[in-house]
């Protein structure tokens, strides 16, 4: 995962509104702040525990490419969104 996935996926774990996120970076603050508050790690270890748990996500195909990921979704309103992904290497 590259660091805007990692960003997008603390967004989420966090509960982060759009407008708090904007907030939050207007504010020229980091991602380390909350994380600390909420779960006692930074954006740095964040990471690391994302990566190390990416691969127990569901493997997905990828509609546009139908490669094998495996990925955090978001639903919403009936829909999925990738928050973030790591490719299935063969």
């Amino acid at each position: 995962m590259n660091t805007v996935e990692i960003q997008l996926l603390a967004e989420q774990a966090l509960g982060l509104t759009p407008d708090q996120v904007d907030t939050l970076i207007d504010n020229g603050e980091d991602y380390d702040t909350p994380l600390k508050e909420s779960f006692g790690v930074d954006l740095e270890t964040f990471g690391r525990i994302a990566n190390a748990l990416i691969p127990l996500t569901p493997v997905i195909e990828q509609p546009k490419t139908n490669q094998l990921i495996h990925a955090f979704i978001q639903f919403r309103d009936g829909r999925s969104t990738v928050i973030a992904k790591e490719a299935i290497h063969n």
